[in-house]
């Protein structure tokens, strides 16, 4: 037999008694810090290529030092932005 909830075991919630979700400032500095260097890292890559004279070996050295530098990037930009957006909304108590 299943457990059926009746409405005396429900809780009770009052009408101007709304909550919002609030981002945890270090996720949201760690979640747009994520993203944002992979799509700094694509672009640097993507960029490596392009920039490179021709491809050969040393295309793959372009590539990952073009990685690691708009990843670089990204990843402090995005914390930027992270920690700009959780400042700016606040946190309650």
């Amino acid at each position: 037999m299943e457990d059926e909830m009746t409405d005396e075991d429900r809780p009770k919630i009052q009408e101007g008694n709304h909550q919002q979700v609030v981002v945890d400032p270090s996720d949201a500095v760690t979640g747009l810090g994520f993203v944002l260097g992979s799509v700094g890292a694509a672009v640097g890559v993507v960029a490596a290529i392009v920039a490179a004279p021709q491809l050969d070996a040393s295309a793959v050295l372009y590539c990952l030092i073009g990685g690691l530098a708009g990843g670089s990037a990204g990843v402090v930009t995005g914390g930027l932005i992270g920690a700009v957006f959780s400042v700016a909304r606040g946190t309650p108590r």
